[in-house]
């Protein structure tokens, strides 16, 4: 198994998962479907609470949107250094969501409540974090390519404006990039 999980990590870092710049200076995970400018497709996912949320019921307020594997120890990591970075992104106005890819990609992995208890600590419950399971739909709209670890910055009107993977090596751009959206 954890020769499936090595593989799966190499795969991703090999299919282009770095940002490039774009024409426009911002940031852009190679691959990702959802292009930095464009309107951030709708899509359901389910709160930990049992809460059905839309993306288009987070607009308003900027939301970093991220899809995470529970297994992914990527994901565990940007986890725990989202811990110590929530306060700042939400002194930017910025609400986290954090998202579990749909069936965790069929892989055993903890429970999202679990991991967001074990990884955030008391982080968890801070009203501008929100975890949840992305819908099927929703993994597949801004995920297509299956990374174990994608965030996409969305504006308060709802357009695309940074995308990344890894917060845990990639969080000194997120903060720059939320800091230019407050």
């Amino acid at each position: 198994m954890l020769a499936l999980v090595a593989l799966l990590v190499a795969l991703h870092l090999a299919s282009g998962s770095s940002s490039s710049a774009s024409t426009d200076g911002s940031s852009q995970t190679s691959g990702a479907s959802l292009p930095v400018g464009t309107t951030a497709p709708d899509g359901t996912l389910t709160t930990l609470s049992g809460r059905t949320e839309t993306v288009a019921s987070l607009r308003g307020r900027p939301t970093l949107i991220w899809f995470v594997t529970t297994w992914c120890s990527s994901c565990q990591a940007g986890t725990q250094a989202m811990a110590q970075h929530v306060a700042t992104l939400a002194a930017d106005k910025v609400r986290v969501v954090e998202v579990e890819n749909y069936a965790d990609f069929g892989q055993s992995g903890p429970s999202m409540a679990s991991f967001a208890r074990a990884l955030a600590g008391r982080e968890s419950s801070n009203p501008d974090w929100t975890f949840g399971e992305a819908s099927s739909g929703l993994t597949r709209t801004y995920n297509p390519k299956a990374y174990l670890d994608l965030y996409y910055l969305i504006d308060a009107e709802g357009k695309i404006a940074y995308v990344n993977s890894s917060p845990a090596s990639t969080m000194p751009q997120l903060l720059s990039a939320a800091k230019s959206l407050a």
